[in-house]
């Protein structure tokens, strides 16, 4: 069968968002990302205004790291077959560790912050397909997470 449920187009596609991760993690993107949610504030409070009073430049940046871990909790579950609570520990290590990284061999700031954000987006991305799962299988008369095939 093809399609989104084989165990290769998954796999390829976790590679390329891994591979695309390291890149944007470990280059030297600071002042650009910076520039990114400064941007993104600005369209959001004045050309588009949605925002809340309360949401400064900051908040777009926890949310941006919150979105880019959404796809690895996925890609844990589905590829990896971790259950969501090791997706989300696993998560939490790996980005204390690339903020680390970043802190002492990059021209980049670590921040706590950031390592609660990547691991809160992980835990929605890995909660999310271990429910669909649990939803998809009760319907098929079937119990646990959705198996690539």
């Amino acid at each position: 069968m093809g399609g989104w449920r084989d165990r290769r187009v998954l796999v390829a596609l976790g590679s390329a968002y891994l591979l695309a991760l390291v890149v944007l993690v470990g280059g030297p993107w600071g002042w650009q990302l910076n520039r990114l949610t400064v941007r993104l504030y600005a369209f959001f409070r004045y050309e588009w205004p949605v925002a809340p009073d309360w949401a400064q430049p900051h908040h777009y940046g926890v949310l941006l790291n919150v979105v880019l871990f959404v796809p690895l909790g996925v890609v844990a579950v589905l590829v990896a077959r971790w259950p969501w609570w090791w997706v989300t520990l696993g998560a939490a290590l790996g980005s204390a560790a690339i903020e680390v990284v970043q802190w002492l061999f990059l021209a980049r700031v670590g921040e706590v912050v950031d390592v609660v954000a990547n691991t809160a987006g992980a835990f929605v991305g890995a909660v999310a397909v271990t429910l669909l799962g649990r939803h998809r299988s009760r319907r098929a008369g079937r119990r646990g997470p959705p198996r690539p095939r």
